[in-house]
């Protein structure tokens, strides 16, 4: 298991917080999972899909832990220290993820240092902790893993609906809930075990053009443009392709443009740095 790549434990989506007092919460970091394998001195760092993306993490060479090995499952993030409040950044950690020049990781490490936070832990001094509860593994994690540069052990929560309304007004991604007397699953999605709430984001856009190669529309918000949108159903597609030709202005290669007329509501995780709505997907025609 130790410096093997594993797969973790996926979350199960829940559009409403759920109830009952033997959950424990914690922030959803906007980030990457990635499981930290530590051993004799020595961390790997691997991503759910079980790639090994240690070296473009070199900050977590200098990181010593006061035990002998562990896995730590927890989220890769970058913070964003253009706003008030340093809140995460998918973004600035993507710009992080992609590069591969050690010269450029290097670089990047002073411009955009990463931090991993741990809120789970899965292995420790030779032994398996898959079996153990939620609430024995969070003790152990607590009292093993120090705080220290580049890492951090997630803060937990007891009530979920107060951090909610706390990430609500903080703009992040949204909260989990994870199951106190529960064991730890490898490489599945259990039901009632881990939850995670998004703090959705609602917004009208027009539909001002079609993607060609791959199906997309693309999205204007107050005339701004607010990237493709991909995840529209069946029904709502084959509805809006039988009135484009009364709107067509314009094409090329890769789009054909539309007079702007038809509005639609969608839901999207964030705005990403240049304005572009992460995740976004069709709700309804806006009449």
């Amino acid at each position: 298991m130790l410096n093997t790549p594993i797969k973790p434990m996926l979350l199960q989506p829940a559009p409403e917080l759920p109830t009952g007092d033997n959950y424990s919460w914690t922030i959803k970091y906007d980030g990457h999972r990635a499981l930290l394998h530590y051993k004799d001195g020595r961390i790997r760092i691997y991503t759910r899909h079980k790639n090994e993306v240690t070296q473009k993490y070199l900050e977590f060479e200098f990181i010593k832990l006061p035990v002998q090995n562990c896995i730590l499952d927890g989220e890769m993030i970058c913070f964003d220290n253009d706003k008030d409040v340093p809140v995460p950044c998918f973004d600035s950690l993507m710009t992080r993820f992609q590069a591969s020049n050690p010269t450029k990781i290097n670089d990047l490490m002073q411009e955009l240092p990463v931090q991993f936070v741990a809120f789970d832990l899965l292995f420790l001094n030779d032994k398996s902790l898959l079996n153990e509860p939620y609430y024995k593994r969070l003790s152990l994690l607590n009292k093993h893993i120090p705080n220290q540069n580049n890492l951090s052990v997630a803060p937990v929560y007891e009530n979920g609906a107060t951090l909610f309304n706390r990430v609500i007004d903080l703009d992040l991604e949204g909260v989990v809930a994870r199951d106190n007397n529960k064991p730890y699953y490898l490489d599945s999605r259990p039901q009632n075990v881990i939850f995670k709430t998004k703090n959705y984001q609602y917004s009208t856009v027009s539909i001002s053009g079609i993607r060609k190669e791959k199906f997309g529309w693309i999205m204007k918000e107050d005339n701004k443009y607010r990237g493709i949108l991909e995840f529209v159903p069946p029904d709502e597609r084959k509805a809006f392709y039988h009135i484009t030709k009364q709107l067509i202005i314009d094409e090329d290669k890769d789009f054909i443009y539309l007079d702007p007329l038809i509005k639609c509501e969608v839901k999207y995780q964030c705005l990403s740095k240049n304005g572009y709505m992460r995740s976004a997907s069709f709700q309804k025609f806006i009449v």
